[in-house]
């Protein structure tokens, strides 16, 4: 069975295609997409009133992507319709409205590739060798990886299943795997839309000096990988939404204390130039984003 064909998902379903050939169509015409992780989309839900204020953030692309893991993680922790309905609809509808919603999954992924590659074998190669460099320290991943054949669309389920692993950071597993698969289609840039440290930045880390992930992506360096692999924390969404719209400081330190953000978690970020990873307090950001002194990278 489809995730999307979950009978917990019936109420939020008409919000969210499953259609390929529209996506490719979308993709085609705008190149960047937005791919978001169950924690951001908590984030979301639960700053209904902030919404469209948040939502001035994600001004490159009305392409938003939810992997199926993601999706599954969201009504495995909430089992029930009802009570997915009454966490979920609203968010879901208003986002509906103004983006344009995605699941993706494995096997959307390998149409979105066929429509560009000439043999299906090019495909099943670009997939394991971007999965072999995007996970490649997880030694169990990797082990798996290497005796699995990949050699029809049937094998996919098998694709899957090693990259879900033990469970944990399954989704942000997803997200970076089919963002670097769209990259590789010269889709892009892509951005991850996650708060999730180790499982989305310290991939991120990995990818650094991988010059083997570079030639597969046909990009020279670093430098250029990061041009179309963007990272989006919750904070980061904080700073484009204010720097995208024109609020008063008293406007700004309220959006700011009312976010819910965590002020205990470690930001990477600059400050006049100079790199830091530390807590931040909500009145110093809200300071910060209005006088133009702070760059948050994670």
């Amino acid at each position: 069975m489809k995730v999307l064909d979950s009978p917990v998902l019936e109420s939020v379903r008409p919000f969210i295609s499953d259609n390929t050939e529209q996506l490719y169509q979308s993709l085609n015409e705008h190149q960047t997409f937005y791919m978001l992780d169950n924690m951001i989309l908590t984030k979301l839900r639960k700053q209904i009133s902030n919404l469209p204020l948040l939502l001035q953030a994600f001004h490159q692309s009305p392409i938003f992507l939810i992997p199926d893991v993601v999706l599954e993680e969201s009504f495995r922790n909430i089992p029930t319709k009802e009570r997915y309905n009454d966490y979920y609809f609203e968010l879901f509808k208003q986002l509906s409205a103004k983006k344009q919603l995605y699941i993706i999954s494995m096997e959307t992924i390998y149409q979105l590739l066929e429509k560009g590659m000439t043999k299906k074998q090019y495909i099943f190669d670009a997939m394991k060798q971007l999965a072999l460099e995007a996970f490649r320290v997880n030694r169990d991943i990797i082990n798996n990886l290497e005796r699995c054949e990949l050699s029809s669309f049937s094998d996919l389920p098998k694709l899957r299943q090693i990259i879900l692993h033990n469970g944990n950071n399954a989704g942000e597993r997803f997200i970076c795997f089919f963002s670097l698969l769209l990259v590789h289609q010269y889709y892009g840039p892509a951005y991850i839309c996650s708060d999730d440290g180790k499982g989305v930045y310290t991939m991120y880390n990995t990818f650094v000096n991988n010059e083997s992930l570079f030639r597969i992506l046909g990009v020279d360096d670093f430098l250029m990988f990061k041009e179309q692999y963007i990272l989006l924390s919750y904070d980061c969404i904080l700073q484009l939404s204010i720097k995208n719209t024109e609020l008063s400081s008293e406007e700004i330190y309220a959006f700011v204390q009312s976010s819910g953000r965590n002020e205990s978690r470690k930001v990477i970020y600059s400050l006049d130039g100079q790199s830091f990873h530390t807590e931040i307090k909500n009145a110093n950001l809200a300071k910060w984003i209005e006088e133009g002194k702070i760059e948050i990278s994670f």
